[in-house]
């Protein structure tokens, strides 16, 4: 077998892929983030390709020559185009055939079986084309085309669907009994009817959410349905939620995340980056963080964000050589990791439920902490963030190989996205006017919110986002939940329910006004508790459902409580309590890019990291008035 170790012209490369259906349906930046895992091989005659039985790692796009296939012994025929070694991109463990070079020369372009299969993952027509390539040969039990469960697997998920069916069951047993058991509770008793009836609603809400028996939106929604139907509140306000600034903040940002995501000018960005980056460690680990940081405030989802930057953080690694699982890997993971998650705080518009904080705020407060005046006030605590992972970090791994990335590469992908594309002058013109307008606010003395519509008005009306992708791209289900959760808010403060709660914690509103260091102290470690049970946008709505209310009784600016609330509850001891870092674990099991052990043993840095940030803040937040 003989490499080809000379780049393959882009020109080339998409006559190859215009030629190959599989690959025709994918977009330049797909086609792009391919290069790194790809390369040419030439096999003389009589030379292997594929043993059957080896383990499947790479698929081969068959160029020229001819191939012999054999299962064990027996001859199953000659092929002289299309693709060898399916199963890489099928998930199957092993090669079924044996694969021979069976004229004078092949040539073959590979590829590394694992990141093509992820590319291809949104490619449906892809895998079924691959899976009727495979069967071409005549393979009698078709289902191990699509299966590789082990015996122990099987056991393992009828283990965990038992202990969830008895959770399930503990889950609804609960939620029939807590009702009667909190409206006839003694210590509940002077309260009113509509208050009694409230907190039972809304303990359902909870229970429903612990134990996870249906979707979040779905309790929303039940508690909604319950207030409105047994008038516990007006419908003006338990429904204020879906007419709130925060609830349409919250659909044109996801508009606008899904039209920059979808145009590919994140992917060019970067490539760019990278171009112009040093030659060095801390620097590539830089670019990973930074590449987070931009991300933050555009895509409110930090699922969504791991969706973008796990592809780089893979195409950085496998570019510079470094040893899988080994220390330098592993700092790269946390910088891409932390740096498109220790800054969700920071931004309003970086996870969803930030808007639900900010729709909890009255509105004097919400008219002083609009975009800009956030990030403002809350800049003090995303440059310490940022010092603070960074040289941390690099203490924890110091770098022990040479960093150098192919520049060939990095070229030749930008060739092949060509020229700025209509969709991402769409979506860079949309970012830019959004900022603008946002900077601006001052002068036009229009919402952000109302900007934000506007914009999703344009690209609407402009076919930037047709409707298939308004239907499929923008988060319904958080949406709906979003205005339930506001609205439940507004039905606690208007049945008074607050107010009982600051009377019931007057020890910690003391606390708070004596000593606040003290107190964040103590918030932490309650919020940690917490979140054992619940996820974080569960544990950021009891926790504001408390501490808000406490807050204003208190005197203590209410966006800094809730600030606080978010910025701790995104910390994670193991990685159930945190669904996002489940996503990048799930994509580390199949590539294994970083130490686990040592990856979640600096996660216990992110606790010092985040309380520091709130804690240097506390000076920043006084000498602005912001608090007294």
């Amino acid at each position: 077998m003989k490499t080809n170790n000379d780049i393959i012209s882009s020109k080339s490369l998409l006559a190859t892929f215009g030629k190959a259906e599989t690959f025709q349906d994918l977009s330049l930046p797909d086609l792009a983030r391919l290069v790194p895992f790809m390369k040419e091989l030439n096999f003389k005659e009589g030379e292997q390709i594929i043993a059957e039985g080896t383990s499947a790692d790479t698929l081969y796009m068959l160029l020229e020559g001819v191939v012999q296939v054999n299962s064990g012994r027996r001859s199953m025929g000659t092929v002289n185009e299309g693709y060898l070694g399916e199963e890489a991109v099928l998930d199957h463990p092993e090669y079924f055939y044996t694969m021979t070079a069976a004229s004078k020369e092949v040539k073959v372009l590979s590829f590394i079986g694992c990141e093509t299969s992820t590319i291809l993952e949104n490619q449906a027509s892809a895998k079924r084309d691959f899976s009727f390539s495979l069967l071409r040969f005549g393979l009698k039990d078709k289902s191990i085309v699509h299966s590789k469960k082990s015996p122990d697997t099987i056991t393992t998920n009828s283990a965990k669907k038992q202990k969830k069916e008895i959770n399930t069951f503990i889950g609804w047993v609960l939620v029939f009994l807590s009702p009667l058991l909190l409206y006839n509770l003694p210590l509940f008793s002077t309260l009113g009817e509509n208050i009694r009836i409230f907190i039972g609603v809304f303990a359902v809400t909870i229970l429903m959410w612990v134990f996870k028996l249906v979707p979040d939106y779905v309790a929303g929604l039940l508690s909604v349905l319950v207030t409105l139907v047994l008038g516990l509140t007006p419908g003006s306000v338990i429904l204020g939620g879906f007419q709130s600034s925060s609830f349409f903040m919250a659909l044109s940002i996801f508009v606008l995340a899904a039209v920059v995501v979808a145009s590919g000018v994140v992917f060019r960005v970067t490539l760019l980056l990278l171009k112009y980056t040093p030659p060095s460690t801390f620097f590539y680990n830089l670019i990973l963080t930074l590449a987070g940081l931009v991300l933050t405030p555009i895509l409110p989802s930090s699922n969504g964000r791991v969706g973008l930057v796990t592809p780089l953080l893979n195409d950085l690694t496998s570019s510079l050589g470094f040893k899988r699982q080994g220390p330098d890997a592993t700092r790269l993971a946390v910088s891409a990791f932390f740096g498109l998650s220790i800054f969700s705080s920071v931004f309003m518009t970086s996870k969803s439920i930030n808007f639900l904080i900010f729709g909890m705020l009255p509105p004097q407060v919400q008219e002083s902490f609009q975009w800009l005046d956030w990030f403002f006030a809350a800049s003090v605590a995303g440059i310490v963030s940022l010092i603070l992972l960074l040289l941390i970090s690099s203490i924890a791994y110091p770098p022990k190989e040479k960093a150098h990335i192919s520049q060939k590469h990095i070229i030749q992908q930008l060739t092949i996205l060509g020229k700025m594309s209509r969709s991402e002058w769409g979506a860079t013109l949309g970012v830019g006017l959004f900022i603008l307008g946002i900077v601006t606010t001052s002068v036009h003395k229009i919402k952000p919110a109302w900007i934000g519509l506007a914009l999703m008005f344009l690209f609407l009306a402009l076919g930037t986002m047709n409707k298939k992708e308004f239907k499929d791209k923008i988060d319904w289900p958080f949406l709906f939940l979003l205005g339930t959760l506001i609205g439940l808010a507004r039905a606690i403060s208007y049945l008074g329910i607050d107010d009982l709660i600051a009377a019931q914690l007057g020890g910690l509103m003391g606390l708070m006004q004596s000593n606040l260091y003290l107190f964040v102290l103590v918030l932490a470690g309650i919020i940690t508790l917490i979140r054992f049970a619940m996820s974080i946008n569960a544990a950021v709505v009891i926790s504001s459902s408390i501490f808000l209310p406490l807050a204003q009784s208190a005197g203590l600016n209410m966006w800094v409580m809730g600030f606080m609330i978010l910025t701790l509850a995104e910390s994670f001891i193991v990685p159930y309590q945190c669904s996002y870092y489940v996503m990048f674990q799930g994509l580390n099991e199949e590539r294994k890019i970083y130490s686990e052990p040592s990856f979640l043993k600096f996660n216990l840095w992110s606790f010092v990291i985040r309380l520091a940030a709130i804690y240097a803040s506390i000076p920043f937040w006084k000498a602005m008035d912001i608090l007294k």
